[in-house]
């Protein structure tokens, strides 16, 4: 009898041992990040309020709390570009298109339970345009680190628009790249084609197709093949 007594007391132990320690990275693994929180803060801090550019009511949104956005910088980012796996978001806050799509994003990154790292660079871009004589001008030069994304993402960067040379590159906003082992495996720039007016919210159906789109890059990161770019018309 007493040997059995300390069996159960050995099963007991390992059982409260067991459930100690599921709770534990249970716990840990819905702890909210402090870039999760800054992440949620930055973008619902502009609902209910107008884009000064365009005096438009910016679109509502509700990040989830345990969105698993985590911030990069230039440095990390180019080096997840040229021998890393991930997923990469580039786009900010104020952006119209972001605002579309970021919520379908992260509900689709949370399926797969893949973390996303976020690079606003848009005060890195440079900026030019079209003069009278068709002549290029550049009116800010971007900086090192923005060009050095632009090499990485070499042909699956988005052609500058308006300045008549495909050569010319531009880091358009929202860009999601999928990266495995520095290999860009998928690339979609915008929302869905069918969508014109960024500060309408997507439909049912757009956020179907958009979610789609997402799916099948994390698809093609999992199984690590080389496919076609999907990119939207419409950017920021």
């Amino acid at each position: 009898m007493k040997k059995n007594k300390n069996i159960i007391l050995i099963l007991i132990f390992i059982i409260v041992v067991i459930t100690c320690s599921l709770s534990f990275f249970t716990i840990k693994n819905n702890r909210i990040t402090n870039d999760e929180k800054k992440f949620k803060n930055e973008y619902e801090s502009l609902n209910g309020k107008k884009s000064l550019s365009t005096k438009k009511n910016y679109l509502n949104i509700k990040i989830p709390e345990k969105n698993g956005i985590k911030y990069a910088s230039g440095e990390e980012i180019i080096k997840l570009l040229d021998e890393g796996t991930g997923v990469i978001y580039f786009g900010f806050p104020e952006c119209p298109w972001c605002r579309n799509m970021i919520v379908p994003l992260l509900e689709e990154m949370q399926k797969a339970k893949t973390n996303i790292y976020y690079y606003n660079a848009y005060s890195i871009r440079d900026n030019k345009e079209l003069d009278n004589d068709g002549k290029i001008i550049t009116h800010e030069q971007g900086t090192e680190n923005y060009y050095k994304i632009l090499e990485l993402l070499g042909d699956n960067a988005s052609v500058y628009e308006g300045l008549n040379d495909d050569s010319i590159k531009r880091l358009y906003f929202p860009t999601v790249v999928f990266v495995k082992n520095g290999k860009i495996v998928d690339i979609h720039v915008s929302t869905v084609e069918s969508q014109k007016d960024p500060y309408i919210k997507l439909t049912k159906s757009q956020i179907k197709e958009l979610k789609k789109i997402y799916q099948n890059g994390y698809k093609k990161l999992q199984e690590s093949y080389t496919s076609d770019i999907c990119t939207g018309k419409e950017s920021c």
